[in-house]
């Protein structure tokens, strides 16, 4: 190529070239105001977050089934409720003083055993089973009466008051065994005993009519047998003891009765 040519391009290629930079340049946008450049912002970095570390893993211990046991189980039993009613109080029986009015009369005595003439008397003999036979034991008052027929026949009565009714029960047992042993009478070597009564009759709170008959051996046939008839009731705190005793066979069993009901209506 000649020079001529080669001249002609290079002025072609300058313009091309400045039209490059202005382009360039255009893309820079100028910050507004006319400030300077603002750099273009870093960009932050985050640090990789570390997990903990884990729990080293464990190996599970295989359950074992607990073992059956026997054990009884209890039904309880649902029982009614009731409401328990109050208990009455108990009271104490009232006192019963003894008064001569309790006693049999020796009129009473006559009615019951007519035509034997029986009176009262100021005094007489002990029963024939002894002064046990007549009263009990922690006697709280008494009072006797004596009948006769002024001949061959006598006997007495004897009330004894106790401090309970249950100590008049005690009083009234042990009078009646006493009776029944009868250690007191003690017929003679020509004499033997034995008991021909042995009841009871509903009056009073209790009452029991025993006798005890006495009689002749057949070594001495000619003595005298002998009658001793005992009645004796309770009621409430109060024992009443009727024993009579005479040659023969005593009172007959259905006079005594008789007079054993009439002793005891006296009785409070």
């Amino acid at each position: 190529m000649n020079t001529r040519g080669s001249r002609r391009v290079a002025a072609l290629a300058g313009p091309a070239v400045a039209a490059l930079a202005l382009v360039a340049c255009g893309n820079q946008t100028a910050p507004a105001g006319g400030g300077a450049n603002t750099p273009p912002p870093t960009p932050s970095v985050t640090a990789p977050t570390t997990p903990p570390p884990s729990a080293p893993a464990t190996t599970p211990t295989p359950s074992v089934p607990p073992k059956p046991t026997a054990t009884a189980t209890a039904t309880a039993t649902t029982r009614p409720t009731t409401t328990p009613s109050a208990k009455p109080t108990p009271t104490k029986p009232p006192v019963v003083r003894l008064a001569n009015a309790m006693l049999l009369t020796g009129k009473e005595v006559a009615k019951a055993d007519p035509k034997r003439g029986w009176i009262a008397a100021s005094n007489g003999n002990r029963a024939i089973c002894g002064t046990m036979s007549t009263r009990g034991n922690g006697v709280q008052g008494n009072l006797t009466r004596y009948y006769t027929t002024e001949l061959d026949a006598s006997g007495g009565q004897w009330l004894t008051r106790y401090q309970s009714p249950a100590a008049a029960k005690a009083a009234y047992e042990s009078i009646i065994a006493t009776i029944k042993s009868c250690k007191a009478l003690k017929p003679g070597p020509t004499h033997a005993r034995k008991l021909t009564e042995n009841r009871t009759l509903a009056v009073g709170d209790a009452t029991a009519i025993l006798r005890w008959y006495t009689y002749p051996l057949p070594n001495d046939p000619g003595s005298e047998d002998g009658g001793f008839p005992y009645a004796v009731t309770r009621k409430g705190t109060i024992v009443s003891v009727l024993a009579f005793g005479e040659m023969g066979k005593g009172i007959a069993p259905a006079h005594w009765e008789a007079l054993t009901r009439t002793a005891a209506a006296k009785l409070p």
